[in-house]
């Protein structure tokens, strides 16, 4: 009777223990998990996955707003083959982020392609000469590094060759081609894509392991900034100012 008690009672014991172990191992499971991407939050260091801008630079959106910029080239492989991913972060950016496309400017046949980049966008054809334009130079093997070569493009895509010229010449593009030079250099780009947020921090493909980590890095800091700007808002300043 003894023995068959001891039993019972040790098997009733090891199966509360299984419970005990799954269910420890379940919650050990989840919380490692939740570390874990803490962890990687975390590990995103200034110098190393993104920098300050030199100078912080105005930004266009209004001041409880998020801007983020990425700076580009159409030439660029590595802008081509983060266009698909960006699209992508752009339809779930949270509702207080601005994002927007600037063509950089770093060398002359720069220019050419920052001022077609303005005039698609003055034709309400932004999206689409981008898409068309990154795979006409990628996988067609197209180069487009004069004003001839970028017109004959456009006028293949439909649009009249006197308005693209019109365009092309205009004071406005070549305003925004200009101001595009500008940020080019504030911005402290040395290559693209680049991605700035809000004017204070950019960060680019070679801090990063892959497009993931790319814009984890971009969202990060637009939760830090969010963080600054909530912080700034209630600040005791602030609040006596208004």
């Amino acid at each position: 009777m003894y023995t068959r008690l001891c039993s019972v009672i040790a098997v009733l014991f090891f199966s509360v223990s299984m419970l005990q172990a799954e269910n420890v191992a379940k919650t050990g499971a989840t919380k490692t998990d939740a570390e874990k991407t803490a962890a990687v939050k975390s590990e995103f260091h200034e110098n190393l996955h993104y920098k300050r801008v030199p100078v912080a630079q105005p930004t266009q959106s209004a001041k409880d707003r998020i801007e983020v910029v990425e700076m580009f080239f159409y030439a660029c492989p590595h802008c081509n083959k983060l266009d698909p991913t960006l699209d992508e972060w752009v339809k779930t950016k949270a509702q207080d982020v601005d994002f927007m496309r600037v063509p950089a400017i770093i060398g002359p046949t720069w220019a050419i392609q920052a001022k077609a980049f303005y005039v698609a966008e003055a034709l309400g054809l932004g999206d689409d000469i981008r898409k068309k334009l990154f795979k006409s130079i990628h996988e067609d093997g197209k180069q487009y590094y004069n004003e001839y070569s970028m017109m004959t493009f456009f006028t293949e895509q439909g649009v009249d060759r006197d308005r693209f010229i019109k365009l092309y010449e205009s004071e406005d593009v070549l305003e925004k081609s200009s101001m595009a030079r500008e940020k080019t250099v504030r911005y402290g780009i040395r290559g693209v894509p680049a991605i700035i947020v809000n004017g204070k921090y950019f960060t680019a493909t070679y801090f990063t392991r892959d497009h993931k980590e790319l814009m984890d890095v971009v969202d990060f800091l637009i939760d830090k900034e969010r963080k600054d700007l909530l912080a700034s808002a209630q600040s005791p300043v602030n609040k006596a100012s208004k």
